[in-house]
């Protein structure tokens, strides 16, 4: 570690990572009833087509593509003639020409006759075996990525297979499922050539079990916020998620810290009926649906690309594709015609634009829809409805880019309560929020809001916990999960919701933890063993000061005196590295350490001897001189103006990633105006690297240390350590009687430790 080369290092561990596809057992069944459709065969019907649009009077005769007919889902097949309105951003032209999208996943394969006009391989690698071919092992399991490309861009007009929602969108993959996967792994996957790649396609996640709370790491995290930053020129990486298929055991997706982040774009399902799939997670974090399978031999699934080791030739078809898998590549394709009808869309822009489109009719016989305080229909199982590729890029096209975000955090509530034991009970408290009125990080207009929860309550599966706005919305951030028996914390979990959207936050927001009715059907759920507090609330408003929504007027009409019109600054340049210990003029490391002012070379916008040669507010930018900074920096380096050295009023600097922000985020701690990374080992921090909140896997808090195991008088619940009770040298659990071993002078009888053993019984120490 004695390197000015290396600036941070970190245990790396295999983590639990499962793709998205309708349950694993069910999903194995419906392969094997599946006939698959091999490509000779297909080829017999009409011989191969030379890609040009067949214009037929039916939507279900639309494409020539045998299994066009199938994809109900475009062509008007679901319930009531629904479909997501794909046929008229086609009709318009649009298909997603010069869009890059990237599928993470186990490989696809670039030679699929359905895939390989549009293959990119500079949007392509291998990380499992560190090559740039992201074909699949040809063990007949690896057909994952292969189906979801398929979704997003197969060829249409060839008669194979079906067709891509964006045919003539570039499709890449990232081979990262088929093999090991750590921190490491997912951040490489995540930030793959960030100014090639537009969308990121991710249908995996922790395991969908009911009890598991996870989300990304260290690295994982430090790709997101970058890709936001620094993606697609400094527009934004656009990343979307499928939402989690733990419907059958009851999971709620706000405990997956990948779909619950504000970077992704979560997507749930609607079956062919237009009802909740049995797999679909309720979560308030759920932006929007796309359609997926639903009841077997009921609902149809999905048609798309496929591969199947035991048939020769490999190229094969499918309309067995299931789950929240199907349905995220989907909304990456509607995603894709609506950047080309529009390319300076920011990652914000794009949710904005999916949440203001989609439709809650076609889904509106089930249950749970809800109208927020601006008059927008939401729903926990399927966000704000189902997507519309025709409105979306007519929106798109008149779409003029939202202002700068605002982050608000209000103070932490760290008064303790206790949360009720007997079913039914509630703990409510309250927190008025001034919105950061006055300042300039004033919201008045929400986006996301996320809610940071630590408590303890065994079994932490029994609570409910509601989260109510000021105008009066009600969002379910955690709904009950009778499998999560063992968990008892939850440490400052982001829980979060976008049910509040374009509502002004200002006033009283209230917090609503219940102990929830034991349902008697699972046989899983335990009665509350301890009581349990609240240890500590906050929010975070992340949203704008000014109206959002600046529409420009459709094409042909004037823009009447004053109307918004987008500005908006290209630049696919590179990226530089900064030293984190040394003087900002230096490139990378400087003789002194740690903060040396001696520089070895100097970075480009200054001279020789490192004094400034472009005016503050401006940094160096080759042939094309001295260019202003991005709006969030003081002063910026390098060629892109979001690289900055110092950071604008509001604004703090995240010194290892060079970029200003509105407040620090997870994994980073606030100094002086600077967010600074947490140690190796915490996954998130207060006051300095070492005051841990959460920690690396494998890992344990205690004290606000990471630690690899619990010292004596402590054990270990949830991966934090807690204090036995005060007799015990060692104990199971915090009651008096969980003693194994007992302090001195103190001597143990049936789990408890004693002064003297009782009359007529043996004991022991």
């Amino acid at each position: 570690m004695d390197s000015d080369e290396i600036l941070w290092a970190d245990q790396q561990y295999f983590k639990t990572r499962k793709k998205r596809h309708g349950g694993d057992t069910l999903a194995r069944a419906l392969d094997r009833l599946s006939v698959p459709f091999q490509l000779d065969a297909l080829d017999a019907l009409d011989g191969r087509g030379d890609g040009e649009r067949v214009r037929l009077r039916s939507p279900q005769a639309y494409w020539p593509d045998p299994l066009y007919r199938e994809q109900w889902y475009l062509n008007g097949g679901a319930k009531d003639g629904s479909d997501m309105n794909v046929i008229p951003a086609w009709q318009q032209g649009y298909s997603g020409k010069g869009v890059v999208v990237s599928i993470l996943d186990d490989g696809i394969q670039p030679d699929h006759p359905d895939l390989a006009a549009n293959y990119d391989s500079r949007a392509s690698l291998d990380i499992n075996d560190n090559d740039d071919d992201p074909t699949p092992r040809d063990d007949g399991t690896n057909r994952h990525g292969t189906r979801c490309a398929g979704e997003v861009a197969a060829v249409a007009g060839n008669t194979v297979c079906g067709v891509g929602v964006a045919p003539n969108a570039s499709i890449g993959g990232v081979r990262m499922l088929d093999g090991g996967v750590n921190d490491h792994v997912e951040a490489k996957a995540l930030s793959y050539r960030r100014n090639h790649i537009d969308i990121y396609s991710a249908s995996w996640g922790p395991e969908d079990d009911g009890k598991t709370v996870d989300g990304p790491g260290p690295l994982a995290r430090r790709a997101f916020i970058e890709g936001v930053l620094k993606g697609r020129g400094g527009k934004g990486s656009i990343f979307v998620w499928a939402s989690g298929n733990g419907g059958q055991y009851v999971d709620n997706c706000n405990c997956d810290g990948y779909t619950n982040s504000i970077f992704t774009l979560s997507i749930s399902s609607a079956s062919q009926g237009g009802n909740k799939p049995w797999y679909l997670e309720e979560c308030a974090s759920t932006l929007a649906t796309t359609y997926s399978s639903g009841t077997p031999l009921k609902d149809k699934s999905i048609a798309t690309c496929d591969q199947d080791a035991a048939l020769r030739p490999k190229h094969i078809c499918t309309v067995a594709h299931t789950g929240t898998s199907a349905s995220a590549p989907l909304a990456a394709g509607l995603c894709s015609l609506a950047l080309e009808a529009n390319p300076t869309l920011t990652w914000r822009d794009m949710q904005y634009i999916v949440l203001m489109t989609s439709r809650s009719e076609p889904l509106a016989k089930e249950v749970g829809w809800r109208t927020n305080g601006v008059g927008r229909r939401v729903s926990h199982k399927f966000g704000y409805g189902l997507m519309d590729a025709g409105a979306m890029v007519d929106l798109a096209k008149r779409w003029t880019s939202v202002p700068a975000q605002h982050i608000c955090i209000t103070p932490i509530d760290s008064r303790t309560r206790a949360i009720p034991t007997e079913y039914g009970g509630q703990l409510r408290v309250s927190m008025e929020a001034a919105a950061c009125h006055g300042t300039p990080q004033t919201v008045n207009f929400l986006e996301h809001v996320q809610c940071k929860v630590t408590l303890t309550y065994v079994p932490r599966g029994n609570l409910c916990i509601l989260l109510t706005s000021p105008a009066g919305t009600v969002t379910t951030l955690l709904f009950k999960r009778p499998r999560d028996v063992t968990g008892s914390s939850f440490d400052r979990w982001p829980f979060m919701s976008v049910h509040f959207w374009g509502e002004n936050p200002r006033g009283v927001w209230n917090l609503t933890v219940i102990n929830t009715d034991r349902p008697t059907m699972y046989p899983h759920t335990h009665a509350p063993e301890t009581g349990g507090v609240l240890k500590e609330w906050q929010l975070i408003l992340y949203g704008t000061e000014q109206e959002p929504i600046r529409l420009r007027p459709p094409p042909g009409e004037q823009p009447a005196a004053g109307a918004a019109v987008r500005a908006s600054v290209v630049n696919r340049s590179g990226t530089s590295t900064i030293g984190l210990y040394c003087s900002r003029q230096c490139v990378h490391s400087c003789q002194t350490q740690p903060a040396g002012d001696s520089c070895k070379r100097c970075r480009e916008q200054y001279k020789s001897d490192c004094k400034r040669s472009c005016d503050p507010g401006t940094f160096y930018s080759g042939e094309s001189g001295c260019q202003p900074c991005h709006s969030s920096c003081g002063t910026c380096f390098g060629r892109l103006q979001n690289q900055c050295l110092d950071c604008a009023a509001g604004h703090q600097l995240i010194t290892d990633l060079s970029v200003c922000v509105a407040a620090c985020p997870d994994g980073y701690f606030n100094v002086n105006g600077t967010c600074e990374s947490c140690g190796p080992h915490c996954t998130s921090c207060v006051g300095s690297s070492n005051h841990c909140l959460s920690c690396a896997p494998h890992l344990i808090l205690h004290k606000n240390q990471c630690v690899a195991s619990c010292p004596a008088g402590t054990y270990e619940v949830n991966e934090r350590c807690e204090l036995c009770s005060a007799g015990c040298e060692t104990c199971v659990g915090p009651s008096d009687t969980n003693c194994v071993l007992c302090r001195s002078g103190l001597t143990h009888v049936d789990g408890q430790c004693v002064s003297a053993c009782p009359p007529g019984r043996p004991c022991g120490r």
